[in-house]
């Protein structure tokens, strides 16, 4: 979804449009637009995390490797395609690597999606995955309403946490455990 899309779900929501289809469009609203989906992309990329990964260029004789600007959680850390955790330690954003180890690293991470510029075009393309940005026109309109004494935000907001309870948080590859003790 793009900044131009979710903006015109926005204005439908808050039904912002006059009857011949021509946007009634309040300056405050469109000032705060781009702003409060800077706020729900982050919120929302909380709940469904943005994957990526970072190849860590070694160096010699250094040990502490400092993660990209927009790391958020560690998933997991690989040596030559095979996951690891021993030897491995973390100080702050920091992987400590110890000097022994050897091979290619690289670190499968959360991301903090950037922050949205307040001129961003239309065009602009959000971080989250369609299933997640469809979830924030809802907040986005609440957020707008928030203020409005005749209009009742809460239903609004109370849709937005309903699309985020639907969406697939699962981690692909995750770790199945299977029940030894009632077998038969």
């Amino acid at each position: 979804m793009t900044l131009g899309e979710g903006k015109k779900k926005v204005l439908e929501l808050m039904d912002e449009y006059s009857s011949g289809g021509q946007v009634a469009l309040d300056a405050d609203i469109e000032k705060k637009m781009t702003d409060f989906f800077d706020i729900a992309q982050k919120e929302v990329a909380k709940i469904k995390k943005i994957r990526r990964t970072y190849a860590i260029e070694r160096e010699a004789g250094k040990t502490a490797y400092a993660m990209p600007e927009d790391f958020m959680e560690l998933e997991a850390v690989y040596v030559d395609g095979v996951q690891r955790t021993r030897g491995l330690s973390w100080r702050g954003k920091q992987l400590i690597l110890p000097a022994w180890l050897r091979g290619k690293v690289e670190v499968d991470y959360f991301a903090m999606p950037a922050t949205i510029p307040t001129n961003a075009e239309n065009d602009y393309a959000f971080e989250v995955d369609e299933d997640a940005a469809n979830a924030m026109p809802f907040f986005v309109a609440a957020q707008q309403l928030i203020t409005d004494l005749i209009i009742d935000y809460g239903a609004l907001y109370a849709l937005y946490q309903a699309c985020l309870s639907t969406l697939d948080t699962t981690r692909p590859g995750g770790i199945r455990l299977r029940n030894t003790f009632f077998r038969g």
